[in-house]
């Protein structure tokens, strides 16, 4: 009966199991930190159905991995699989938070601290700027085809990466780390000419209290500061797109030197 070789198929293709399934867990942690994919059901939906099929023409297209003879060896080698997948789906989220770091610290120079929307993609109430901000950067990402780029990293067809092999080695870390540092500089890049007007317009505003001291400066100042901001925000946006294309190019680089330090 023809049901009685389906055990000895499975045993001939026990690599091509295995290497599926180790597959399955590297797209499952890259999916899970990637930007712009929606979250909620729908987004889980998305996501399920695109772990299953990359994971399906990776197995197809890569050398298939060696099934290990412990649970031990196998153990190590899922979250070597999981960490590949974070790190390079972790790579474009630090330029987004360094946005997003901009937007919360402007925000809060502005007045803004108390205006809060909810962020799908955390779960957390973030402020009404980083917001914008952080979509934004998602845009352009997806615009200048980041996301190609890092599918074509984490089915690890070019850098040759054979499954359950891969070694987070201390070059890696050290470009990770680099890139994760750059969250402060967009911060203050970003920020910086927002925060800067605002603080000369309090200053303005303090010299104005002691000219004129029957002038009541809070009604003056809020909306002020708060007009004022966000006039800068959209002023500066074609400068703040063009040095996020700049940060966002550099991705590419990041990850030859985190997948190759092996």
């Amino acid at each position: 009966m023809d049901y009685l070789r389906v055990p000895i198929e499975i045993f001939n293709n026990l690599g091509v199991i295995w290497t599926f399934i180790l597959l399955l867990i590297r797209y499952t942690a890259f999916f899970m930190f990637i930007p712009g994919i929606g979250m909620g059901f729908r987004g889980v939906i998305i996501r399920f159905s695109a772990i299953l099929v990359f994971a399906i023409a990776t197995t197809v297209g890569i050398d298939k991995a060696v099934v290990p003879s412990s649970l031990a060896q196998m153990a190590l080698a899922g979250f070597s699989e999981f960490i590949l997948g974070a790190v390079v789906g972790i790579v474009p989220q630090l330029i987004i938070a360094g946005v997003q770091t901009a937007g919360s610290v402007a925000g809060a120079t502005m007045g803004l601290g108390a205006a809060q929307l909810i962020d799908p993609t955390l779960g957390v109430s973030v402020p009404t700027l980083s917001r914008i901000l952080g979509d934004i950067v998602v845009l352009i990402f997806l615009l200048m085809g980041g996301h190609y780029l890092l599918i074509y990293a984490v089915s690890g067809i070019g850098s040759e990466i054979v499954p359950g092999t891969f070694i987070l080695g201390a070059d890696g870390v050290e470009a990770l780390i680099e890139q994760a540092g750059l969250i402060f500089n967009i911060a203050i890049m970003v920020s910086a000419p927002i925060v800067v007007a605002i603080l000369l317009t309090q200053f303005v505003m303090g010299l104005l209290t002691k000219a004129v001291p029957t002038l009541n400066i809070f009604i003056v100042s809020f909306p002020l500061t708060i007009g004022l901001g966000l006039f800068l925000a959209a002023v500066s946006v074609p400068e703040v797109v063009v040095y996020i294309q700049k940060q966002l190019s550099s991705i590419e680089g990041v990850l030859v030197a985190i997948l190759s330090a092996r």
